[in-house]
């Protein structure tokens, strides 16, 4: 299993050495795996998921590192493509590429109108239909577009260079993106639903 030794700074074939699977009552089942790079014998615990373990017991996301822990943790509700991309961009700036850090985030963007069935002419006109469709609200959108502009310059311009500071923020900035979208707007939806309940059978 491939995985990022952080003590050797490179990715390795970490040699699995145990694993415990968790299933729940939709056919949703998460497999937690223990693993040692093979070079300098650092210890991983990695998370992996599948949405349909009846059908396909075999098919397993990609591993999602839980220790030692990343620079930025995400969700595990996020999307696992959207995950990939947002680790592979963690990658790039634990490896100083800033440039392609930047890159990688403007990719996320362009994933998360796709997974929100928004497919524009271009990225800007996607972001603008995800805010009139309130995905994404005022400040965020904000966010969105800067990432988009940065990103722009980062694929276009061969004399741009992004600073580390510019990296760092675009990570942080798409980390809210995400948790927005696909963590917090979930859980106020299933909070509203909630409180509706509970006012009807107050009445």
């Amino acid at each position: 299993m491939i995985v990022e030794c952080t003590n050797c700074a490179a990715l390795v074939d970490g040699e699995v050495i145990d694993s415990y699977r968790l299933d729940d009552d939709d056919g949703r089942a998460e497999k937690y795996s223990f693993l040692r790079c093979p070079n300098c014998y650092t210890p991983f615990l990695v998370l992996q998921v599948n949405d349909n373990f009846v059908h396909m017991p075999e098919i397993w996301g990609e591993p999602q590192r839980l220790y030692p822990p990343l620079e930025i943790s995400i969700d595990i509700s996020v999307p696992n493509a959207l995950r990939f991309i947002y680790e592979e961009a963690c990658l790039c700036f634990r490896f100083k590429a800033y440039t392609a850090t930047a890159v990688m985030c403007r990719k996320i963007l362009q994933g998360i109108a796709k997974t929100k069935n928004i497919n524009e002419r271009d990225l800007l006109q996607s972001l603008q239909e995800m805010k009139k469709q309130e995905i994404i609200e005022n400040r965020l959108y904000e966010w969105a577009d800067a990432l988009r502009l940065l990103g722009n310059e980062a694929v276009h311009d061969i004399d741009f260079r992004a600073t580390k500071q510019d990296a760092k923020d675009v990570l942080d900035f798409t980390n809210a993106l995400l948790e927005y979208v696909f963590v917090f707007q979930e859980k106020f939806e299933q909070f509203k639903k909630r409180h509706v309940s509970i006012k009807k059978t107050a009445a």
